[in-house]
C-alpha cells in the first residue's frame, strides 16, 4: 500500500504504530532531547527518513551499505539496533519540535517505498503535530545574538585592524537581501496573489496600474517610484532587434509618431522620481511610452517586504522586447525564491512548460515552486489531476532533449486562491485558511530562513575566528609575561625561528600549487570541440525548423526561432561547464583535505570563507546568457534568419557566424578556468599572502610586547591581570558562539 492511501489507519494499523513506538521507547528510560545527539547542523530530512525507515526486516541489508555506515558515523553512533532507535527518538523529536521539516520529511520518506516498506513510520509521522516555526523571528533572534556577540569582542579588542574587521562583519551581514521573482502567463494572477502577499491591495487600478515593464517591489519609508529609461547604446540594440519583427515595428512606428523618443532616452541611462498616481502615465500596459522603460522600483512600508526582502513581479513570458525578455531572465536566475503561477482552471501553455524547464536548468534556488490559482474553483481531485498533467508534460519533455527526468521532483506545487486571502484581508468575507496562503508565505519565510542560517553560519565561523586569535594572543602575551628576561630572549628567539619556518613552508607550498596548477592539461582540444559541435547544433536546429516551414508553407515565427537559440545553447553550455564544475570541485576538495594534512597551521586560512571562490565562477556562468554578448548573438542571428530567403546559402554560413560569436562568450576561458581551478588557485595564493601578513604584523606585535615589557617591569602583574579578566571574557564569547543556533 502507498503511503499517499493511507489517510485513515485501521485499528489494526493503530496498534502496529503504537507497538513500533513502543519498542523505540522501550529502549530508552527517558524522553531524549533532539540536542543531545544533533544540532541543527546535522538535521537532515534524507538521513531521518533513512534512519526511521529501518526496522528488523531491512537492517542487516542497510547495515551492509558503506552509505548506511558513514550515516550512523556522522551521527556519532555505533552500528547497532540500539543505536539506530536511539537516533529515531531523536529524530521524532526533532521533528515534533520544528527543526526538522514534516512535508520534506514525509517526500524523503516516500521516495524510500521503492526500496522498503515504510509504511507504519510515514503513517505515524504525516499524523505528528508539530511546533510550528515562526522562521523570520527565529533568524531575527539568531542574527541579534551574534551581533550582540561581535560588539563585545570589539569592546574587549584593542587591536584596532581587528576592529575594523568585525565592524565590516557587523555591516555585511545585515545587509543581506533576499529575492523573490514572480513570473507567469497574462491571466495567470500575479497581482492578485502579490496583493495577498502583501495584506493589502497595493497592486492594481486603485494604486498601481497593470504595468509592461519588469518591477521590483521594495521596502521604503515613504510610496514613491523610480523609473529606469534604457540608455542610448541599448535603444539601438532594440531598434536593430526590431527590424524583423512587424509587431515591434508598428510600436515603434507609433512612438515616433507620438513621442519625442530623445526626451526618455539619453547616453547614460534617464531615471525618474514620482508618485503613484503619476505612474500610470508612464508604466500602463496600454501607453506605448512603457516601451521606453527598462524597469521601474516601488518602493512602499510594507511588512512583507522589510528585512531586505524585494519582490520581482515579471511582465511576462511573451516580452516583444529581447532585451527586457533578457533582463528579466537575468534577474530570475539570481533569485532566492522563484514562483511561476499557472491559473489552475486553463491547461498548460508550451511556453510554461518550457519556461520551466529553462528554470530547472539555469535558476540558482534547488526549487521551483508553481503556484496554481484560483483553486477555489476546482475540487481538490481536479487540482491533483492538473499537477499530475504537468508533472507529466515536463518529464516528457525533458526526455524530450534526452535530460533527467528526475529533474521535476525539483518542482514543488501549491494551490491558492488569491480572492478568499484578499477577501479576508480587506474585510470582505474570505476564509484566509481555505485561501492556503498561509502555507505560500511559509514556504517563502523558510526559504528566507535557509539563506539566512547559510549566512549566520558564516557569521558565527568569522567571529570565531577573531575570538581564538585573541585569545592566542593574550595567551602568549601571559606566557611572555611570565618569564624571566633570560628566558624571554630566548622566547624570542623561537618565535622568530618559528616564523621563519612558516614562511619557508608557505614558499614551498606556493611552489607545489604553481607545478600543480600549471600541469599540462592532455584534454585542451575538449572545449574547442565541443563548441564546434555546439555551433553544428544549432545550425541543424535552425536550419531544419526554416525547411521544415519553407515545405510547408509557413511564414517564419519570430519567437519561435528565439526559443530555439535561446535553448539550445544554453541547454548546450550548461551541461558542458556544468560537468567541468563537478569535476573542478572534486579536485578542489581533495587539494584543500591534502594540504590540511600536510601543513597542519593552513587548516585555519582553508576554512576561512574557502568556497567565497565558487560565487565568482557561477557569476561568471550566469554572465554569459545576461550580457550584451548572448542579446547581440541572438538579435544577429534572428536578423540573418528573417531576411535570408535562401536557406541552401545559409547552410553554408551559419555555423561558422555561430561559432564567432560563440568565441566572443569567453566559454573556452572559463572553461579551461574550470579545468585548472584557476579561480580557486588565486583565491588560495590571496589567502596565502594574507595569512603571511598576518603572521608578520603578529610577530611586530609580539616585539613591540617584549619591549614594552622589558622597559615596564612593574607593571608585568598588572598585565598579567588584564590579560586574565579578558581570557575569562573570550572563554565566555566563544561558548556563546559554540551554542548559538
Amino acid at each position: 500500500m502507498s503511503p499517499k492511501e493511507i489517510n485513515n489507519p485501521s485499528p489494526q494499523e493503530k496498534g502496529a504504530i503504537k507497538a513500533l513506538l513502543e519498542q523505540i521507547w522501550k529502549n530508552h528510560s527517558v524522553y531524549l532531547d533532539t540536542h543531545a545527539l544533533l544540532d541543527e547542523s546535522m538535521v537532515d530530512t534524507q538521513k531521518a527518513a533513512i534512519i526511521l525507515s529501518t526496522d528488523l526486516s531491512n537492517y542487516e541489508r542497510f547495515s551492509a551499505l558503506s552509505e548506511f555506515k558513514n550515516l550512523m558515523k556522522s551521527l556519532n553512533l555505533r552500528l547497532d539496533l540500539y543505536g539506530i532507535q536511539y537516533a529515531q527518538v531523536c529524530f521524532i523529536n526533532a521533528l515534533i519540535l520544528g527543526i526538522l521539516d514534516k512535508n520534506e520529511l514525509l517526500k524523503d520518506l516516500e521516495k524510500l517505498q521503492k526500496i522498503t516498506d515504510n509504511t507504519l513510520i510515514y503513517t505515524f509521522i504525516s499524523k505528528q503535530k508539530t511546533i510550528k516555526k515562526d522562521y523570520k523571528q527565529e533568524s531575527k533572534n539568531s542574527h541579534q545574538a551574534l551581533d550582540d556577540i561581535n560588539q563585545s569582542i570589539q569592546k574587549i579588542c584593542d587591536d584596532d585592524k581587528v576592529q575594523k574587521l568585525l565592524q565590516e562583519a557587523l555591516l555585511k551581514f545585515s545587509s543581506i537581501d533576499f529575492s523573490i521573482a514572480v513570473t507567469g502567463v497574462v491571466n495567470a494572477g500575479k497581482s492578485s496573489m502579490l496583493n495577498a502577499l502583501l495584506k493589502q491591495d497595493f497592486l492594481g487600478v486603485s494604486n498601481v496600474p497593470e504595468t509592461a515593464n519588469l518591477s521590483v517591489l521594495k521596502y521604503g519609508q515613504e510610496h514613491k517610484a523610480k523609473i529606469y529609461f534604457w540608455n542610448k547604446e541599448e535603444w539601438e540594440e532594440i531598434l536593430k532587434s526590431s527590424r524583423d519583427n512587424q509587431d515591434m515595428k508598428d510600436l515603434i512606428t507609433q512612438l515616433e509618431e507620438n513621442f519625442n523618443i530623445s526626451k526618455y532616452i539619453e547616453k547614460d541611462g534617464k531615471t525618474l522620481e514620482v508618485d503613484f498616481n503619476s505612474l500610470k502615465d508612464y508604466t500602463s500596459a496600454k501607453n506605448k511610452i512603457s516601451t521606453l522603460i527598462k524597469k521601474i522600483e516601488l518602493f512602499s512600508m510594507l511588512d512583507f517586504l522589510k528585512d531586505n526582502v524585494y519582490i520581482v513581479d515579471t511582465p511576462g513570458l511573451d516580452d516583444v522586447i529581447i532585451q527586457r525578455e533578457l533582463l528579466t531572465k537575468s534577474y530570475i536566475q539570481k533569485a532566492d525564491f522563484l514562483i511561476h503561477l499557472m491559473n489552475a482552471s486553463q491547461s498548460l501553455s508550451q511556453k510554461d512548460t518550457e519556461f520551466i524547464i529553462e528554470c530547472l536548468l539555469t535558476s540558482r534556488v534547488s526549487k521551483l515552486l508553481v503556484v496554481l490559482t484560483k483553486a477555489d474553483l476546482l475540487d481538490q481531485k481536479d487540482l491533483q489531476e492538473v499537477i499530475s498533467y504537468t508533472q507529466k508534460k515536463v518529464k516528457e519533455n525533458l526526455a524530450q532533449r534526452q535530460l533527467d527526468q528526475e529533474l521535476v521532483k525539483n518542482v514543488e506545487f501549491v494551490c491558492i486562491s488569491s480572492k478568499l486571502a484578499n477577501d479576508f484581508y480587506q474585510n470582505k468575507g474570505g476564509n484566509l485558511e481555505q485561501s492556503n496562503i498561509l502555507a505560500l508565505e511559509e514556504l517563502i519565510a523558510k526559504s528566507l530562513y535557509d539563506k539566512n542560517k547559510i549566512a549566520l553560519n558564516a557569521y558565527k565561523k568569522e567571529l570565531l575566528l577573531h575570538v581564538e586569535k585573541l585569545e592566542e594572543k593574550t595567551n602568549l602575551s601571559n606566557k611572555l609575561l611570565s618569564y624571566e628576561n633570560f628566558e624571554l630572549d630566548q622566547q624570542n628567539k623561537l618565535i622568530i625561528d618559528d616564523f621563519k619556518a612558516k614562511k619557508d613552508k608557505l614558499k614551498q607550498i606556493k611552489i607545489e600549487l604553481n607545478t600543480l596548477f600549471n600541469a599540462k592539461d592532455e584534454n585542451t582540444q575538449e572545449v574547442t570541440t565541443l563548441s564546434h559541435l555546439l555551433a553544428k547544433k544549432l545550425k541543424e536546429k535552425l536550419i531544419d525548423e526554416l525547411k521544415y516551414n519553407q515545405n510547408n508553407k509557413i511564414k517564419n515565427n519570430f519567437q519561435r526561432l528565439s526559443t530555439i537559440i535561446d535553448t539550445t545553447l544554453k541547454d548546450g553550455i550548461f551541461d558542458l561547464l556544468r560537468e567541468l564544475k563537478y569535476q573542478s570541485e572534486c579536485k578542489i576538495s581533495e587539494i584543500k583535505n591534502t594540504l590540511s594534512m600536510k601543513y597542519d597551521f593552513l587548516k585555519g586560512v582553508l576554512a576561512q570563507n574557502c568556497d567565497d571562490f565558487k560565487n565568482k565562477v557561477e557569476t561568471k556562468i550566469e554572465n554569459i546568457f545576461s550580457g550584451k554578448l548572448f542579446a547581440k548573438l541572438k538579435s544577429d542571428l534572428l536578423e540573418n534568419l528573417m531576411q535570408n530567403k535562401d536557406i541552401y546559402k545559409l547552410e553554408t554560413i551559419l555555423e561558422e557566424q555561430i561559432l564567432q560569436q560563440l568565441q566572443n562568450f569567453g566559454i573556452e576561458k572559463i572553461a579551461n578556468e574550470l579545468k585548472h581551478n584557476q579561480e580557486f588557485f588565486a583565491h588560495l595564493e590571496l589567502s596565502l599572502n594574507l595569512y603571511e601578513k598576518e603572521q608578520e604584523e603578529q610577530l611586530k606585535d609580539l616585539k613591540d610586547l617584549i619591549l614594552q615589557m622589558e622597559q615596564n617591569e612593574q607593571n608585568t602583574k598588572e598585565l598579567l591581570e588584564k590579560n586574565n579578566i579578558k581570557l575569562n571574557q573570550l572563554k565566555t564569547l566563544k561558548m556563546e558562539l559554540l551554542n548559538a543556533k
